[in-house]
């Protein structure tokens, strides 16, 4: 039997996302500190409100629970998640020191949640105010050196700014600095307007804002500026991969700056999530089997609920699947795969001391 196949506990989704209760609990008790508004509905459910914007979609019960995604992971052969947040809490639009405040109550009360599971099965992948890239790099440094989170997650694009052009330069260098991946999670996606049918906004409109950003930092020069920087594409890349070919042509027909398109499939990183074995075998091929990351867009519908399965049924062959199962994103990530004790804790439910309150 395949060596990753028989360890369930091997296997790392990158892709998943949760939103920690005290932080919900603590801008509910401080609205003026934070600059969010909450609101729990009559079914039990909380929404945030963030200004210029209204309220945010109410949050699945999924969302802010861990201990019944630990089964689920179990059931689906997955051994842990990197816990990554929603990005319609992230707060871009809030003020500067507002937003610096927000970022860190987010990554403070996410440390704080996996002190409390004590499972093992999750890690944490930190937010940043982005609208300011100083604090953004700052905050980066707080969360992965003092936090102990893996990695960070930021937007595909900044209140519309291109990611390549929005004066990020600091925090790309902060994350080089860190070793820190950057996960890149489509939101307030280009082209709204006319995406609301059909679940199109989700369908399309996050691919092809996934597309956007990576033309831009690659078109825009921070692939060349900053070689070592590793930026995870979410969705399968959206529509970067299988159309690098028409954007390496436009860079040869502009003369334009930045590396060609072709070449930067395999600087970048991609999760899983195609839903379908044919364009994932072709990402393996055009990016590289190494360059491919377990994904499950956990706990929204419009994700793989097999991700482990899609993988396998891919046909990639033993080496590919060990790398994309986890050994890849673990190297990267820097996490440890779960121990024994660990496992059996996570699948009967123990729970370990709570971690600090937010200060």
């Amino acid at each position: 039997m395949d060596e990753i196949a028989a360890d369930p506990g091997s296997v790392l989704d990158v892709h998943a996302h949760f939103v920690p209760p005290r932080a919900i609990e603590e801008a509910r008790r401080r609205p003026d500190a934070f600059g969010v508004g909450v609101e729990t509905l009559s079914d039990g459910r909380a929404r945030l409100a963030f200004p210029g914007s209204g309220w945010t979609r109410p949050m699945l019960p999924k969302l802010v629970e861990l201990r019944e995604r630990r089964r689920g992971m179990a059931a689906g052969g997955v051994g842990q998640q990197l816990l990554a947040p929603w990005m319609d809490v992230v707060g871009y639009a809030l003020a500067p020191e507002t937003g610096r405040r927000w970022s860190r109550l987010l990554n403070t009360a996410l440390a704080e949640a996996l002190a409390e599971d004590g499972s093992g099965a999750f890690a944490g992948v930190a937010t940043v105010p982005l609208q300011d890239p100083a604090a953004a790099a700052a905050e980066l440094e707080h969360a992965v050196g003092a936090l102990g989170l893996a990695g960070v997650q930021i937007g595909t694009n900044v209140l519309g700014a291109p990611l390549g052009a929005a004066g990020l330069d600091p925090f790309w260098a902060a994350a080089v600095a860190a070793r820190t991946p950057v996960i890149l999670h489509p939101w307030h996606v280009a082209g709204e307007d006319r995406l609301g049918a059909h679940g199109l906004l989700q369908l399309l409109g996050y691919p092809f804002d996934t597309t956007l950003a990576a033309a831009s930092l690659v078109l825009d020069g921070v692939a060349d500026r900053f070689p070592d920087l590793a930026v995870i594409l979410v969705h399968g890349g959206g529509f970067f991969p299988y159309q690098a070919g028409r954007l390496e042509r436009g860079h040869r027909l502009q003369k334009g700056p930045g590396r060609a398109p072709r070449d930067a499939l395999g600087w970048f990183y991609y999760d899983t999530i195609t839903h379908w074995a044919p364009p994932l075998r072709y990402l393996a091929e055009v990016a590289g089997a190494d360059r491919l990351l377990l994904g499950s867009d956990y706990p929204f519908d419009v994700g793989d609920p097999d991700p482990v399965g899609s993988v396998r049924g891919a046909g990639l062959g033993a080496p590919a699947e060990r790398a994309i199962l986890g050994a890849t994103g673990r190297a990267l990530f820097r996490v440890a795969a779960p121990t024994d004790a660990h496992l059996s804790q996570a699948t009967h439910g123990w729970n370990r001391p709570r971690g600090p309150r937010y200060k």
